[in-house]
């Protein structure tokens, strides 16, 4: 068994920079065009992460995702992924996972 799970990764993310208020970005499509089910998502600094429909806003209460740090989060039902920063000026990158 791998000690980090396999992947497979057919489309263009997206890499969004978190501020002090919550904002959010539409969850990419995979490669077939769909919304994703599946996305990982990394950050260079720490901030708070959350699947959500458009106008929800993310908080410091929400799945916090740090620098080494990587989620899978099944995404399907929603439209968009919010977020909002701890450390100043964090990028956020949302990657699709194929299915």
């Amino acid at each position: 068994m791998h000690p980090y799970p396999i992947c497979s990764v057919g489309a263009v993310g997206v890499t969004v920079t978190s501020g002090g208020s919550s904002a959010e970005t539409a969850i990419p499509n995979d490669a077939s065009g769909s919304t994703s089910k599946v996305v990982r998502i990394t950050s260079n600094g720490t901030a708070h992460v959350k699947a959500v429909l458009t106008g929800t806003a993310a908080t410091a209460n929400d799945i916090m995702v740090g620098p080494g740090d990587g989620i899978f989060l099944h995404v399907q039902g929603f439209t968009h992924i919010a977020y909002i920063q701890q450390a100043a000026g964090s990028k956020v990158n949302i990657i699709p996972i194929e299915a």
